[in-house]
């Protein structure tokens, strides 16, 4: 069985990795540029760790996962989106945090296009 790429879960694959790494090595300046206040505590590292761990979710998806695999991170992607615009309209998060909900919905849009091909 031949299986299908999808260059959407690559594209989200390195966004999680670029944002993972920079939560773990240097959190102030991506937190900065978003508008969020600067941290020193270890939950934001941690938090790090674990979006970095989607790195290897995304691709091992991508590599072995089936259609319906791939459809689950439309949905995961679409929820993660949602909740962010949802922080943000009720005031518990800057309405910066919506760029972040703007690259998962986009990503999640995309795959969306690749699994009807």
């Amino acid at each position: 069985m031949i299986q299908k790429t999808y260059y959407s879960l690559y594209a989200q694959a390195i966004y999680v990795l670029a944002t993972g790494l920079q939560l773990i090595f240097v959190p102030n300046m991506l937190l900065g540029m978003f508008g969020f206040e600067p941290t020193t505590e270890i939950w934001i590292k941690v938090l790090g760790i674990v979006v970095l761990s989607l790195t290897i979710v995304y691709y091992g998806i991508n590599k072995h996962g089936s259609s319906e695999v791939v459809q689950l991170t439309v949905w995961s992607r679409a929820f993660v989106g949602v909740g962010f615009v949802l922080l943000a309209l009720t005031g518990v998060a800057p309405m910066q945090i919506i760029l972040f909900a703007g690259i998962d919905i986009a990503t999640a849009i995309w795959t969306w296009v690749e699994l009807k091909k």
